[in-house]
């Protein structure tokens, strides 16, 4: 069956982080030097990231200007969901696509995912962590970075900075007493909301903000999820739709009229069903925690690009598309080479929205003009470098 299939793109995968005072050459940056003191000397970079400078594994495939070739499926973006999703083909689904390809208009794989090390710092300036859940694991396992991932200590406090102070985020039931993000008021009011006792579902899709306000009341929105919501998606939980963003959480109040009724609901409906046995492979992770490699996040792409090999065609810039009276697609693209034209069977797009509507527009307006209007936000990366720790005191 020939189909056009579009993933939008993922643009942060976790919550930019703290790690080196170093500028990228290709960054916007601005230093402030604390100069009224010795020891520690802090100092501060704002970055915002335009283009990686980590060195990355560069494979293409020569073709003669204006000839044509057929393969199964062309992956449109080098990013990290066109890799995942090109190496899932080809390790989960070679038999029914054997033939997969690649293209990144840019001379790199990663997209978002920039790695930067220098002067013996090693900072990230997009995303900086991933959730190893079983499917990432997976494809850290698949890529030959078992050795190199890197886990989180699930044990580390988390903090919020509220009212001048440091808070710690309760990591456990049995800390939800007695932290003091919360006044004893708020905590009430989240747990009557989280049993149920809360105004009804309005007739829309909600935002994050409605949701929590609504079930859980305005603390917990504006000290544990507004913070949360702004390091993950760095958006706004005003605009960002709760289905979309937390869909398990949004399923817990459908399924159970209530989050703490949906989550026992969920409870029995998994104790109900046997589990597949996990692929021994995979590590364990202990608790709750987030993941990187040993040489920064940007090892994954580039270990999933060495492995595709000349599958990948990078500086493959998509100049058209369009369909066949077969049912394929035919692309066009502008490469080192040449002009060179690929038939697909299927396409997968993993570029930005506003690159790909006006690839669109010839195979859907509407659809080109849906995709168009969606919104993307500036990431601004702050990095910290202590110089010298032993005079701080906690």
């Amino acid at each position: 069956m020939v189909a056009l299939t579009l993933f939008p793109p993922t643009q942060t995968l976790l919550r930019p982080y703290l790690h080196s005072p170093f500028p990228s050459p290709n960054s916007k940056s601005k230093f402030i030097r604390n100069r009224n003191h010795h020891n520690p000397i802090l100092r501060l970079r704002c970055s915002i990231a335009e283009e990686s400078t980590a060195s990355p594994t560069k494979t293409t495939s020569k073709s003669n200007s204006g000839e044509s070739s057929s393969v199964d499926c062309v992956v449109v973006g080098g990013g990290i969901s066109g890799l995942c999703i090109a190496q899932a083909l080809s390790t989960k689904h070679a038999h029914g696509v054997p033939n997969v390809v690649v293209t990144e208009a840019k001379d790199r794989v990663g997209g978002n995912i920039i790695t930067v090390e220098r002067d013996g710092f090693l900072w990230e300036e997009g995303p900086n962590s991933f959730q190893p859940s079983d499917p990432m694991l997976t494809m850290v396992v698949d890529s030959g970075l078992k050795d190199d991932l890197v886990l989180g200590d699930p044990d580390a406090p988390r903090f919020v900075l509220w009212n001048g102070k440091l808070r710690p985020v309760p990591g456990k039931p049995t800390d939800l007493p007695f932290f003091d993000l919360m006044s004893i008021g708020g905590k009430i009011r989240a747990g009557f909301g989280a049993l149920g006792i809360r105004p009804p579902p309005p007739g829309h899709e909600e935002s994050v903000e409605e949701f929590v306000r609504r079930n859980l009341g305005a603390e917990v929105f504006e000290r544990l999820i507004e913070p949360f919501c702004s390091g993950v998606y760095a958006g706004d939980p005003s605009k960002l739709s709760m289905k979309a963003a937390f869909g398990k959480v949004w399923r817990l109040e459908q399924n159970g009229g209530s989050i703490i009724g949906g989550a026992f609901k969920a409870i029995q409906e998994r104790n109900k069903v046997s589990k597949p046995p996990r692929d021994p492979r995979l590590p364990k992770p202990k608790g709750q925690t987030v993941g990187s490699f040993r040489k920064g996040l940007t090892m994954l792409p580039n270990a999933i690009s060495a492995r595709l090999g000349n599958k990948v065609k990078l500086s493959w810039k998509l100049l058209s598309i369009s369909k066949l009276d077969s049912g394929e697609y035919s692309l066009t693209y502008e490469t080192p080479e040449g002009v060179v034209s690929l038939q697909s069977k299927t396409v997968i797009m993993t570029i930005p929205s506003h690159v790909a509507s006006p690839l669109l527009r010839p195979l859907s307006v509407s659809f080109s003009k849906k995709w168009i209007i969606s919104m993307f936000h500036v990431m601004t990366v702050l990095l910290v470098e202590y110089l010298d720790l032993g005079h701080l005191s906690y």
